[in-house]
């Protein structure tokens, strides 16, 4: 399998626990996860079961999703109890990358303090200017989010054009309407997926998938291996 990673957000509408979750990944037959935690509850909880640690550790690389509802990444309590969760599951599992969003940052000199290395997602709500003149700034390691690189201000060309040599992993959901995230095949927007042909980045698959429909798995994966070639 090309190198095409799974998160477990694609679980999210399911009523699954996360040893679940992951033992989907490896039955489909990914060796790449990225385990997403929406809130540092999530982290508290993961944490509280050190087989889950052992368990991630069996795939071949494996990232972390940090939370992105109820915290900002500055000096408070919460970022910093966070950070403390996420460094404590990188000293158990050999992890790629933290991930975080890049509308929860506030002080990215804070952040640069964390031992472990990351990446930053394109944002929601920012534009691509504050976006872009952030890299120039900070000068921090970045992924693609190319439902939020569409979504909200189509600046996915100006992405590509400016930085695709040094894209660390496109993470790869469509969008229908309000619906949010949703597998690209049921989007309908698999042309975007020609324009990662020449980018040996890492994928992850990231659209929000019903219940059970395990099928809609293998077929988003399929799509992308097909398209982006």
């Amino acid at each position: 399998m090309k190198n095409i990673a799974i998160s477990t957000a694609a679980f999210c509408l399911w009523d699954i626990g996360p040893k679940r979750k992951i033992q989907i990944c490896k039955d489909l037959g990914f060796n790449h996860i990225v385990i997403a935690f929406s809130t540092l509850k999530m982290i508290k909880q993961f944490l509280s079961l050190p087989e889950l640690c052992q368990q991630i550790s069996k795939f071949q690389s494996v990232s972390i999703h940090a939370p992105w509802r109820g915290v900002t990444y500055k000096e408070n309590r919460i970022a910093k109890e966070t950070i403390d969760c996420l460094e404590k599951i990188t000293a158990k599992v050999n992890v790629t990358a933290i991930i975080f969003h890049f509308d929860c940052i506030s002080d990215f000199d804070w952040l640069k303090n964390c031992n472990f290395k990351y990446y930053i997602k394109n944002p929601n709500r920012y534009s691509w200017e504050i976006f872009s003149s952030a890299i120039e700034k900070h000068s921090f390691e970045y992924v693609l989010d190319i439902n939020r690189a569409t979504r909200f201000e189509n600046y996915i060309d100006k992405y590509l054009k400016n930085h695709k040599d040094s894209l660390k992993a496109i993470y790869v959901s469509g969008y229908v309407d309000d619906l949010g995230r949703t597998p690209i095949t049921e989007s309908g927007q698999q042309f975007l997926l020609n324009k990662l042909k020449t980018i040996e980045a890492p994928i992850v698959i990231e659209g929000l998938f019903s219940p059970g429909d395990f099928q809609g798995i293998r077929d988003e994966l399929e799509t992308i291996m097909h398209q982006s070639c």
